[in-house]
């Protein structure tokens, strides 16, 4: 038997809905009740059992001076609850309005009734003066309340992380989506100098630029010819003439104080390409902590604003050596995830840019600039850097539009044959081409996986004539090669650099009878176009003949491999003996008193023979270092010699023009 003893205050509470009025128990405890005021409740539910097995029982007292929570007992196999009030509750005499609450493990809660009762404050303690308030809880019920506050708190941060992310998700899509549809698109650049185009030293630099940042700021430096974002527009509006690209640049800020100069006013842009962290990275004050929490500021401006974001890491230094800034550029890769936006690696990018692209050891002069912005463009054009193509070593990327994305304008049209040596996924039995008529120009955009990588289009020439332009970036400044010595020339700095353009005429025709373009045939060794670095790049391809053209695909080959392995092109190193004595190929060799030459000076050459009936060849021949070029006609019926003509230049022509009209 129990020595316990309890002065018992309760009624039968029904758990309903319809039995909601607060219950008065018509009773009273008194003040000097200290441990025996209890509270019991028979506890019954208005349909069905009521099962307690899984439940905490917690009682909520209300009154003069007292708030308090606390655990209640359960008598599980009566269901019966009850409370034996506090040593402090039991002081607080008066009205005290209560209600019963049932916790259960599955993260439900029930309100199973209000009561009330009274508190009779006993003669012994009229002088008594109580503690205003009372919260009268275990150990174990602040440590549940707290860790349920801090998951709450987790949950809040997380979902507040979901709900950018997911904005982005949503922003980024809708922002290509518009750019694929032709609408208007506006892309800001948002950075710091490298963004505002600061160039200090250049011959053709120019004035700081005159309009303000959003707060007011004035720009003080001065820019290059031409900053990046610039040259991003010029590219990206030949192919969506309705983009515009803002620039949001102030040199020398950080992730700190730009975002002040560009608060307040939301530039309305659809897609936000941000490069930060080059200054963060050089700055004694900010911790890689501010850096990333600054940076996330603002971003989520941005998304708030309605703008998707693209990060960019700073790019590679002129030196090369200063690999500070390489850690802030593994944290913008680390945002780039946590808020699921593209990211362009810009060491990558900027890999292989020549010294004369650098205005000073960090910032670019107008070539760079021109570099960085028309190599950026690719992430817009074609399937974009949402799905970008990316190709290696004997990938190809055909003309079906949904495959590779490809752009073209008014002059181009689908056409299918049963001769086209292509898919017949468009008509069964026939192969698809596009007809690029006079004027006809398309774009590839594409990420090279490896370096040196060659490409040339596959195409047919039913007329057996071809004036074929193909452009590089933009016509922007190439990068070195990954290796100086990749394509075993005579002089390494000769074939560094690949060219920016080319034009395949008639003579470069070089498959099916010499009516098609293949890149497994012999190429002209003084046409090469190649990806020389790991990266994007876009390709146009215009037709300016004055016949239409079948195109098939750009197809895509080690360069090193396709003009050393496959023996397309002959190295010489110094050749001293007769050109004559050659057999049909393309060669690179250091003419040294080379014979029936069509120049007498010592220097590196490009030599092209093409053979023909009873032993006649045609030459051409381009002096690497004077690039003068030469044709030459070799008629053994005719002469024993080599017939030269000089062949103009563009500029030369040009230079006649211009003499003829004075």
């Amino acid at each position: 038997m129990s020595d316990q003893v309890y002065k018992d205050l309760g009624a039968k509470l029904e758990v309903s809905a319809s039995k909601w009025k607060s219950v008065d128990l018509k009773g009273a405890f008194s003040t000097q009740d200290i441990g025996t005021a209890r509270l019991v409740f028979p506890l019954s539910k208005e349909r069905g059992d009521l099962t307690l097995d899984t439940v905490e029982a917690h009682i909520y007292l209300s009154g003069d001076g007292l708030k308090s929570e606390s655990r209640a007992d359960i008598d599980t196999s009566n269901n019966i609850v009850t409370y034996v009030l506090s040593d402090e509750e039991i002081k607080h005499a008066g009205t005290i309005v209560a209600e019963l609450y049932l916790n259960y493990e599955n993260g439900q809660k029930l309100s199973a009734h209000k009561f009330q009762f009274k508190i009779d404050r006993a003669l012994k303690d009229q002088d008594i003066e109580i503690t205003e308030s009372v919260y009268n809880v275990t150990i174990d019920d602040l440590i549940a309340t707290y860790t349920d506050k801090f998951e709450q708190l987790m949950s809040e941060l997380s979902r507040q992380q979901t709900k950018y992310s997911d904005l982005q998700v949503e922003l980024v899509s809708s922002s290509f989506e518009k750019l694929r549809m032709g609408q208007a698109v506006k892309i800001l650049c948002y950075g710091d100098s490298l963004t505002y185009g600061y160039d200090i030293y250049s011959a053709d630099k120019r004035p700081a630029d005159s309009i303000p940042t959003s707060n007011g700021t004035k720009h003080i430096r001065e820019r290059a010819s031409t900053t990046y974002p610039e040259a991003l527009e010029s590219a990206v509006k030949q192919v969506y003439p309705n983009v515009s690209v803002q620039n949001w640049g102030y040199s020398g800020d950080t992730v700190l104080t730009s975002y002040s100069h560009w608060n307040g006013v939301n530039p309305n842009a659809e897609i936000t390409l941000m490069m930060l962290g080059h200054n963060d990275s050089k700055s004694a004050t900010e911790s890689m902590h501010d850096f990333i929490a600054g940076y996330k500021k603002i971003i989520e401006r941005a998304l708030d604003w309605g703008s998707a974001i693209i990060l960019l890491t700073p790019p590679k230094q002129k030196n090369g050596a200063d690999f500070t800034v390489d850690t802030y550029s593994q944290a913008v890769m680390q945002l780039a995830k946590e808020y699921h936006a593209p990211l362009i690696d810009m060491a990558e990018l900027t890999a292989g840019i020549s010294a004369d692209c650098y205005s000073d050891s960090v910032h670019f002069n107008g070539k760079g600039y021109d570099y960085i912005g028309k190599k950026l463009a690719s992430i817009f054009i074609n399937k974009s850097i949402l799905n970008m193509n990316k190709v290696k070593d004997h990938d190809s990327l055909t003309v079906t539009r949904e495959n590779s994305g490809i752009q073209f304008n008014e002059n181009c049209s689908y056409s299918t044959s049963e001769y086209f040596p292509t898919e017949d996924s468009v008509e069964l039995g026939k192969g698809n081409a596009l007809v690029l008529k006079t004027g006809g120009k398309v774009y590839f955009s594409f990420y090279s996986q490896e370096d040196n990588l060659l490409f040339l289009p596959s195409i047919y020439a039913g007329s057996k004539t071809l004036n074929l332009k193909m452009e590089v970036n933009f016509s922007a400044e190439p990068a070195n090669t990954a290796i100086t010595y990749a394509f075993n020339t005579t002089n390494a700095r000769a074939m560094n650099k690949p060219l920016k353009t080319a034009t395949f005429t008639t003579t470069d025709l070089n498959w099916f009878s010499a009516s098609a373009l293949y890149i497994d045939g012999r190429i002209n060794a003084s046409k090469l176009l190649y990806a020389p670095r790991k990266g994007y790049y876009t390709v146009s391809i215009e037709n300016l003949d004055t016949y239409g053209i079948n195109l098939f695909g750009l197809e895509f080959r080690n360069a090193r491999t396709a003009l050393f392995d496959n023996n397309t092109l002959y190295t010489l190193g110094t050749f001293t003996g007769d050109i004559l004595t050659l057999s049909a190929g393309n060669y690179e060799m250091y003419s040294k008193n080379a014979l029936n030459m069509p120049f007498t000076e010592d220097g590196l050459a490009i030599l092209e023979i093409y053979v023909g009936g009873s032993n006649r060849k045609l030459f051409k021949v381009t002096n690497i270092t004077t690039k003068a070029s030469y044709e030459g006609v070799y008629n053994p019926a005719a002469s024993s010699s080599i017939t030269w003509k000089e062949l103009a230049s563009v500029a030369w022509t040009n230079a006649q023009i211009i003499a003829s009209k004075n």
